[in-house]
C-alpha cells in the first residue's frame, strides 16, 4: 500500500487523467453491457437470437476495426484522437434512446463499439508513451484494477437508473464519457511533453535515452496501413503472443458466461443464479485486491516465469471448478483462477509494450486487441461441448487451451529474446515488399 501511495504521488497529471478516464469508461461500458439486451428487447422488440447477433457482431466488428484504429493513433496526435473518439461516443450514447428505428440503433451500436475499441487501443499506446519504462507495469496493473472497479460499479448504477427511465443508463454512460473528456480537453497540451520524471531516479537516465531514441525514430516518413500490416505480419513475436492471448482469454474472458452455461445444467435454476453471483463477487474481489500487488512485481527478465505461474493458477482453478459445485469450493477455485488473470493480463500488455517500435505502438496494441476475439469464441466452444458431451470434457478442453496458450507464450518469449539479441531493424527499414 505504501508503494501504491508513492506511485500515485509521483504520477504526472496526464497519466492521472488517463487512469481516471479508464475507470470512467469502464463504468460506462459495463453499465450498458448488462442493460443493452433488456433495452433492445423492450424498446425494439428484438428476440433473444437477434439481440445475440447485434451485441456479438458489434463487439466483433469493434475488435477487428481496432487494428485500423491503432494505425490511425500512430498517424495523428494520440490525445487529440482520443478526444475525438470521446465526443463521438458521447453523441452516440445520447442519440441511441432518441431513435425509434431499429436499424439505425444497430448502426449506432456498431459505431459505438468501433469508437470504444479504438479508444482503448489508443489509450494503451498513449499511456505507454507517457509513462517511464521502469513503472509501466505498475501503472498498467493499477489501470486494470480501476477498470475492474468500474466493472463492479457500472452494472449497479445502470440497473438503478433503468428503473427511473429506459434512457437512464445511456445518459449515465454518456455522462461518464463526458467526465473523462473534460480533463483530457482541458489538459491536452500537457500530453504533448512526453514521459514525465516519474519512478525510480536510478532508472531515469536509461528511460530518458529511450524516449530520445523514440523521438528520433518518429521523425521518419510514416508507413501506410498496408505497409504496417506487412511489418506486423512479419513479426513472429507479435503473432505468437496474440495467438497465446486469444487462447488464454477464451479461458478467463467469458468466465461468467460458460460457468452460467455449466451451472444451469447441474443445479436448480435459482441455485445456479446464486452460484454465479458468488463467482462474480469472488472474481471481482480478488482482482481488485491483488491486481496491483502482483502485477507490479512483473519484470522483463522473469516474464515467462510469471506467465507459467498464471497459467498454472488457471489450471488449478479449473480443476477445482470441475470437481464440486459447493459454494465454498467454487469461491476458493475462482480465487485461485483469478490469480492467473491478475498475472496474465498485465504480462500481455508488458510484452507488447516491449516489442512495439516507437512509431507503431498504436498499431501493435491494435493487433494485440485481437485477443478479444477469444471472448466470442469461448462461449461457443463451451456451449457446443456442454450440449454434445459432458462438463468434464468442457473443463478438460479449457485446461488444454490454457496449456496451448502457455506454449505460445514460451515461443513468443524465446522469439523476443532472439530478436533482442539480433537487434531487429526499425520498421521503416523493415523488409516491406
Amino acid at each position: 500500500m505504501k508503494d501504491l501511495r508513492q506511485l500515485l504521488r509521483e504520477l504526472s497529471t496526464p497519466v492521472r487523467i488517463l487512469l481516471f478516464a479508464a475507470a470512467a469508461r469502464a463504468v460506462s461500458f459495463f453499465a450498458l453491457l448488462v442493460y443493452l439486451p433488456i433495452y433492445l428487447h423492450e424498446a425494439h422488440s428484438m428476440g433473444g437470437a437477434q439481440i445475440g447477433y447485434v451485441v456479438g457482431l458489434s463487439m466483433l466488428v469493434g475488435t477487428l476495426a481496432s487494428v485500423y484504429g491503432g494505425y490511425l493513433a500512430d498517424r495523428f496526435v494520440k490525445v487529440h484522437f482520443v478526444i475525438v473518439l470521446d465526443v463521438i461516443l458521447t453523441a452516440l450514447y445520447v442519440a441511441v434512446p432518441l431513435v425509434d428505428v431499429s436499424a439505425v440503433v444497430v448502426v449506432f451500436l456498431f459505431a459505438a463499439n468501433i469508437a470504444s475499441s479504438s479508444m482503448s487501443v489508443t489509450g494503451n499506446a498513449l499511456l505507454s508513451e507517457l509513462v517511464r519504462p521502469d513503472i509501466r507495469t505498475k501503472v498498467f496493473s493499477l489501470r486494470y484494477s480501476l477498470q475492474n472497479i468500474g466493472a463492479v460499479v457500472g452494472p449497479f448504477l445502470g440497473a438503478w437508473l433503468a428503473r427511473a427511465h429506459t434512457s437512464g443508463p445511456f445518459l449515465m454512460a454518456a455522462g461518464f464519457i463526458l467526465a473523462a473528456l473534460v480533463p483530457l480537453a482541458a489538459y491536452r497540451r500537457t500530453f504533448l511533453n512526453g514521459p514525465q520524471p516519474q519512478g525510480d531516479p536510478r532508472t531515469a537516465p536509461a528511460a530518458t535515452e529511450q524516449a530520445a531514441a523514440d523521438d528520433a525514430a518518429d521523425d521518419t516518413e510514416p508507413l501506410g496501413f498496408g505497409q504496417v500490416l506487412r511489418v506486423m505480419r512479419g513479426d513472429r513475436r507479435l503473432a505468437l503472443f496474440t495467438l497465446g492471448g486469444i487462447l488464454s482469454i477464451m479461458v478467463y474472458g467469458p468466465l461468467l458466461t460458460y460457468m452460467s452455461q455449466y451451472l444451469v445444467l447441474v443445479q436448480p435454476r435459482e441455485e445456479a443464479y446464486q452460484s454465479v453471483a458468488y463467482i462474480s463477487a469472488a472474481n471481482a474481489v480478488v482482482v481488485i485486491a491483488l491486481q496491483y500487488a502482483l502485477g507490479s512485481r512483473l519484470r522483463d527478465k522473469t516474464l515467462l516465469k510469471w506467465l507459467t505461474l498464471g497459467c498454472a493458477a488457471f489450471i488449478a482453478g479449473l480443476i477445482g471448478l470441475s470437481v464440486s459445485t459447493h459454494a465454498l469450493v467454487l469461491v476458493l477455485a475462482i480465487a485461485v483462477f483469478t490469480v492467473g488473470e491478475v498475472i496474465v493480463v498485465p504480462a500481455e500488455y508488458m510484452f507488447i509494450d516491449n516489442i512495439a517500435p516507437a512509431k507503431l505502438r498504436g498499431s501493435y496494441f491494435g493487433a494485440q486487441n485481437l485477443i478479444h476475439l477469444g471472448i466470442a469464441f469461448g462461449p461457443i466452444v463451451c456451449g457446443f461441448l456442454l450440449e454434445h458431451s459432458t462438463p468434464a470434457v468442457m473443463f478438460a478442453t479449457l485446461i488444454a487451451l490454457t496449456v496451448a496458450s502457455w506454449w505460445f507464450y514460451v515461443l513468443g518469449t524465446r522469439a523476443a529474446a532472439v530478436g533482442a539479441a539480433t537487434a531487429a531493424p526499425h520498421p521503416d527499414k523493415a523488409q516491406v515488399k
